[in-house]
């Protein structure tokens, strides 16, 4: 239940965090694929990063954090073209395009945004994971993971049901 909570919290935070950025660009658009408010791309690559993480220790001084951060931002890179490309096969659509950005490398990589994830990544890892880890995500009853996991195979049984509707 542990990493099923993970996710869906920093899945619930990244949505948050690019509804906000499209609010602040006046973008009119909708944060990842589902219905609901949960974008998996953060989700799934904060886990990684912080299982990555907890495998390769390294003692806390100037170039582990430097080491660690170069990893950050190329786990990140390499979750953020592979969910692009995911997504684009799935549904035809393209959920971002970068190729307007200076530094892209496609549409689903560019560098600024890469080097942005890297600094993020890190800060969540090190400073706001402990605090979340300790008092929510160990926290959150059972029955809650569970009535959030039935939310969201329903919103996955929409998209389905989207997907195959598109696909005829």
């Amino acid at each position: 239940m542990y990493y099923i909570n993970f996710i869906f919290l920093y899945s619930f935070l990244g949505f948050v965090l690019e509804s906000f950025y499209f609010k602040i660009t006046n973008t009119n658009s909708h944060s990842g694929i589902f219905l609901g408010p949960i974008n998996l791309t953060y989700g799934i690559g904060m886990l990684i990063c912080y299982l990555f993480f907890n495998l390769l220790p390294l003692e806390p001084n100037i170039f582990s954090y430097l080491i660690y951060y170069i990893i950050f931002v190329f786990l990140t890179s390499l979750i953020e073209f592979m969910i692009g490309h995911f997504i684009h096969f799935i549904l035809n659509i393209d959920k971002w395009d970068y190729r307007n950005f200076k530094y892209h490398f496609g549409k689903y990589l560019c560098l600024n945004n890469s080097l942005i994830w890297g600094i993020l990544t890190f800060i969540i890892i090190y400073y706001i994971h402990p605090y979340f880890n300790q008092f929510i995500i160990l926290t959150i009853p059972r029955l809650f993971t569970i009535l959030l996991l039935i939310i969201f195979f329903i919103d996955f049984l929409i998209l389905v049901k989207k997907i195959i509707k598109t696909k005829k």
